[in-house]
């Protein structure tokens, strides 16, 4: 199918989507390559914009384009997206491995700061409680895929010389806590890039990148841990959420 078929029953949204689906899935759009705008789609197509814009909506929820505001939408690179698991909590060395890359880790600062009142609430630290923040940036080879803060109560905060030792994060705060780290509660917000989010990543600020929250718990999910700050490059991963039929 290479036309909207108007005497279907199909949505014209649905057929659209499929369409430009097609298109990425055989190579006639490549990772990269600028889709055209909505307008173009809507005259090459002869749909309205609402249909246009319901067709994008399905495309970005399959992490199949990116829209970058200002520029326009792009084909995302499909060689790294991967099934992600809902009940299963991953560390980032992971995911990039699941993805299929070598992972290179480099610790940026390890520094007492007062943290920001999301994470001063998320860890139960009074208004003027100093936190341990570390700051890591992950390569998916020699590209940059993630950047992270991760913050700890002074407390249980010690050394952590990830880059340098094959412990992961949740062994250091099993260790570093005295508490074995059972869940974790991951809010994933879509962001743009500020200026200096950008230049760790290397992309353009206001880049559409992914930010994952989370919070460390105890096996009572009562204890806060540790919190997480990571943001994710989507040119280089994206994530695909596998869930199970309940």
């Amino acid at each position: 199918m290479d036309q909207i078929d108007r005497r279907s029953i199909i949505p014209l949204y649905y057929q659209l989507a499929t369409l430009l689906r097609e298109q990425i899935r055989e190579k006639e759009l490549h990772s990269g390559d600028k889709l055209l705008s909505e307008r173009e789609l809507m005259q090459r197509y002869g749909v309205s914009r609402n249909t246009v814009r319901q067709a994008l909506d399905m495309l970005d929820n399959e992490g199949l384009i990116l829209r970058s505001h200002g520029t326009g939408t792009y084909i995302s690179n499909q060689a790294n997206n991967f099934n992600y698991m809902l009940d299963t909590f991953f560390e980032n060395r992971d995911v990039l491995r699941m993805a299929g890359f070598e992972p290179v880790v480099k610790q940026l600062s390890m520094e007492k700061v007062r943290p920001p009142e999301l994470v001063s609430s998320a860890l139960n630290l009074q208004n003027d409680e100093e936190a341990m923040r570390y700051t890591l940036a992950f390569f998916a080879g020699e590209r940059p895929a993630m950047y992270t803060q991760d913050f700890l109560p002074l407390r249980i905060a010690g050394e952590y010389d990830l880059p340098g030792g094959r412990e992961g994060f949740l062994e250091y705060l099993d260790r570093s806590s005295g508490m074995r780290v059972e869940y974790v509660l991951v809010d994933i917000v879509p962001v743009e890039a500020s200026e200096e989010i950008a230049a760790l990543l290397q992309c353009k600020p206001k880049t559409p990148i992914l930010l994952f929250k989370e919070l460390f718990l105890d096996q009572t999910q009562s204890i806060p841990i540790a919190f997480s700050l990571n943001y994710f490059d989507r040119e280089t991963l994206n994530f695909r959420l596998l869930a199970r039929r309940g």
